[in-house]
């Protein structure tokens, strides 16, 4: 379930004409009433560029979960409307999720929808009623064995806390999610967390650190195809040339990266983009240039009514600039401006400052106290305890280094399987049992046709068409789709979409393996050499046929490689 929430954090919202709020009103059509929510989901998945029936089928999930009762698939369909619908509808959903998950009495489901609120409420400028819920969802992921749940609820408070202006503690948190992710989660959450610690680390003034992070984070937003972090990262980039006081670069890299991230609608960014570009100006003496950037500033707090602390500065110079000027008019705008933004800040900030300490702190506190109690306790048996305690972190370290070795072992072995096997596709297999459609039992002498037409069309490369589909898998092996969709799943032991996807990760394993040019071809020139419509699933097919990542098993074709050489 996770890792479908997390498909759904990303996805584009679509028109909010093809909503239908809350499944009300909706009738599904008699072709889908027989079918399973596995059939819905997948076509969910097949129809996601068109938006009619992808809203059609969204709403056959939601309908088909509510009507089986199911907890788990409900909360998911009440996912998929959400980020299907207009913004102003989101908390709706996420109270219904909530509701569901209350029912369930899960932890890891009440967790997961107090986190999509809170990340919900977040982007609506609510973050008080954000960091709320990262509190609530901290303490029922805390009672899972999640680990992404609680490293996600780590970043997102840890978040809160940079913007606090607890850079220490947020970097502490950032760095064990940062570790994490990058083992088990590579690609956005990993380059979220890349720059996250990039900020903290300006900061706290270590820019050596800050470039570091910079140049992992570029690197892999190129590998792992996730272009739209670039930005951001040149972003960074700028502000740490700012405190390093290279104005004249920081004003460079920041006017670069602003027309994207303005583009993604992140004011927040924007604004703070704006005062340091006019900060940089006003360092180097070009006041004039500077305060336009300024202004820019102020009005993004009038349109959006949310300021940060960090560019509060803006109004302070100009003021400043305008009492050099002698226009006492401008001068007072720009002072009540601040005054307003002040206020502001000192409003929501400080309440955001007393929770973190009085709810998320509070945990620490206690199980400090608890320490401190068992100790006291234990005083006379120091050795016997510090001896206890001894053997078991070496119990626990040497478990945990054992897993981590047997699934490297494991990692290693599954490549060597795929690597050993010349032709992985499953050999056909003749059932025994006749092949039935409906109430009609299928000719033994069509179901023997068409395999020996299969056999010819899995030596050929016909599957590699983008645009490949069962009306022309039906057209080749010369049967209607009903009795090709049929064949395929009993002698091939798979359903249509599966088999197709499995002969072009056989194609591209077999030309990785074969020409050590494909090896150096982008995870998106392979998804366009395979057939495939986008990355996300190339490497989904590729993980579910090899049981590998792409980019590991790639990885290790040219260890082996050199090697040999």
């Amino acid at each position: 379930m996770i890792k479908f929430l997390r498909f759904i954090f990303f996805i584009l919202l679509l028109p909010a004409q093809f909503l239908i709020a809350q499944h009300k009103g909706f009738k599904i059509p008699d072709t889908l009433k027989t079918k399973t929510v596995d059939y819905v989901i997948d076509r969910l998945d097949e129809n996601e560029d068109d938006e009619i029936l992808d809203s059609l089928y969204a709403n056959a999930f939601l309908y088909k979960a509510k009507r089986a009762g199911n907890l788990d698939n409900l909360i998911r369909a009440y996912n998929v409307m959400m980020h299907k619908s207009p913004k102003e509808s989101w908390l709706r959903y996420c109270d219904s999720m909530l509701s569901v998950a209350a029912r369930s009495k899960q932890d890891k489901l009440i967790g997961t929808a107090y986190l999509t609120r809170g990340i919900v409420y977040n982007s609506l400028k609510q973050q008080t009623k954000a960091l709320d819920d990262y509190l609530l969802a901290d303490k029922f992921i805390a009672k899972t064995e999640d680990l992404y749940l609680r490293h996600k609820a780590k970043f997102s408070i840890a978040l809160v806390k940079y913007n606090l202006g607890y850079y220490h503690e947020a970097i502490a948190l950032l760095r064990e999610c940062e570790a994490y992710f990058k083992i088990n989660e590579p690609g956005l959450p990993h380059l979220r967390t890349l720059h996250a610690l990039s900020l903290c680390y300006i900061k706290t003034k270590e820019y050596a650190l800050v470039t570091n992070m910079i140049d992992i984070g570029y690197r892999e937003s190129i590998d792992m195809e996730e272009l739209k972090t670039i930005p951001y990262f040149k972003n960074a980039e700028g502000r740490n040339e700012f405190f390093k006081e290279n104005y004249v670069v920081a004003i460079e890299k920041l006017q670069q990266s602003l027309p994207q991230i303005i583009k993604f609608e992140d004011f927040i960014t924007v604004s703070s983009t704006y005062y340091f570009i006019g900060r940089s100006y006003w360092a180097l003496g070009e006041k004039e240039k500077a305060v336009p950037f300024f202004k820019k500033v102020d009005e993004l707090f009038r349109q959006e009514k949310f300021i940060k602390d960090e560019v509060l500065e803006a109004y302070d110079l100009l003021a400043q600039y305008y009492e050099d000027k002698g226009n006492t008019a401008e001068q007072l705008k720009y002072l009540t401006g601040l005054l307003k933004a002040e206020t502001f800040v000192s409003k929501n900030f400080r309440y955001l400052s007393e929770n973190m300490h009085r709810e998320y702190d509070l945990k620490k506190i206690k199980d400090s106290t608890e320490e401190l109690k068992r100790h006291l306790f234990f005083r006379d048996k120091l050795d016997l305890i510090f001896g206890i305690i001894f053997l078991l972190v070496c119990i626990v370290l040497g478990f945990i280094i054992c897993k981590q070795y047997q699934r490297r072992k494991l990692r290693r072995q599954k490549f060597k399987g795929v690597i050993s096997h010349k032709d992985r596709t499953a050999l056909p297999i003749v059932s025994k049992d006749k092949i039935v459609d409906g109430d009609q039992i299928i000719k033994p002498e069509i179901i023997e046709a068409v395999s020996k037409k299969l056999e010819k069309f899995e030596e050929g490369d016909a599957f590699l068409d983008q645009d490949f589909n069962l009306n022309k898998m039906a057209a080749i092996v010369d049967c209607n789709t009903r009795y090709t969709s049929r064949i395929i799943c009993e002698t091939r032991k798979k359903k249509y979409i599966e088999y197709i996807d499995d002969l072009r990760i056989d194609y591209i394993v077999n030309r990785l393996k074969t020409d050590s040019k494909y090896r150096n071809y982008t995870i998106k020139a392979l998804t366009e050499e395979a057939g495939f419509k986008s990355p996300q699933k190339f490497k989904e097919a590729f993980k579910k046929n090899t049981e590998l990542n792409p980019v590991y098993f790639i990885r290790e074709l040219k260890k082996q490689s050199q090697t040999k050489n």
